[in-house]
């Protein structure tokens, strides 16, 4: 079976695009009422514009049984019009024994997501289950977008040689590595520390969130995260794209605007990026 990293690359190939749109619905901010309506026409007007989306769970469990019938509702609708994008189920999970393999079969066997995020703080336990599933990807937290992240994930681990936590995780990362499945998030607003990691992990397909909102800056981020190809990276925007206008009946095309947006920063920064264009 093809692996996750190939089938992503594949997918930016053919459709010149890095772009992930967060499905973050938020009952204070959305134009409608109807979550799953809301989504879907965010799909029908984004989808030749994407390589992936990505429900954040904590919006849908917020809403209970409603919130998760939304959420099936949209990754079917996802499935319909667009079955060669990507979708990724941002979790976090993060447990050991039957537990983790409890939410890598709700992630994988229930939703049908094609990756999950998950905290790997217990170590490879973690891991491990989520890995039972080929093909599917597994984004591991590793240099994260807020800027707390430095209270743990800059701590020192070995005095000799100076590594930081987050460094000590990707490398752990690419160990548990053997079928090309799992990638890393690294938060747009740290380019240093994602220019280090590709160096050191140049195959790994980077799951990127902070642009927007979060004040990452797209054009730095891509240019220190993509790898030979000029592609490897997931570049995600929420707010920024569904949240482009209140407008009940605009909103669809005013996030079409915001993505195209974010596609052409990106595949102008790739252009002037070492490795091939998209």
């Amino acid at each position: 079976m093809e692996s996750f990293a190939a089938a992503l690359d594949a997918v930016s190939a053919k459709k010149k695009t890095m772009v992930c749109v967060g499905l973050d619905p938020d009952p204070r901010r959305m134009p409608i009422e109807d979550v799953a309506e809301f989504n879907k026409r965010i799909v029908d007007a984004t989808h030749p514009l994407v390589a992936a989306y990505k429900p954040q769970m904590a919006y849908y469990e917020a809403l209970g049984i409603p919130g998760l019938n939304a959420l099936e509702q949209t990754v079917r609708h996802i499935r319909d019009v667009a079955p060669e994008v990507m979708i990724v189920g941002d979790g976090k999970r993060g447990d050991m024994g039957s537990s983790a393999t409890a939410y890598a079969s709700a992630m994988f066997d229930v939703w049908d997501f094609d990756a999950t995020t998950v905290n790997a703080y217990q170590g490879s336990d973690t891991v491990e289950p989520f890995l039972q599933y080929p093909g599917r990807g597994v984004f591991i937290l590793c240099r994260t977008s807020n800027p707390s992240s430095r209270d743990f994930q800059d701590l020192r681990v070995d005095e000799e040689e100076k590594p930081q936590l987050f460094e000590k995780v990707a490398e752990a990362a690419e160990r548990w590595d053997i079928g090309g499945n799992i990638g890393l998030v690294i938060g747009a607003t740290f380019p240093m520390e994602l220019r280090l990691l590709r160096a050191d992990h140049q195959t790994m397909p980077f799951l990127v969130p902070g642009v927007g909102a979060q004040g990452g800056d797209v054009i730095k981020a891509v240019k220190a995260g993509v790898d030979g190809n000029g592609r490897g990276m997931l570049i995600n925007s929420s707010r920024g794209i569904i949240y482009a206008s209140d407008h009940p009946k605009d909103y669809p095309r005013y996030a079409k605007i915001a993505a195209t947006s974010l596609r052409q920063q990106i595949n102008v920064a790739t252009e002037a990026a070492p490795g091939a264009a998209l």
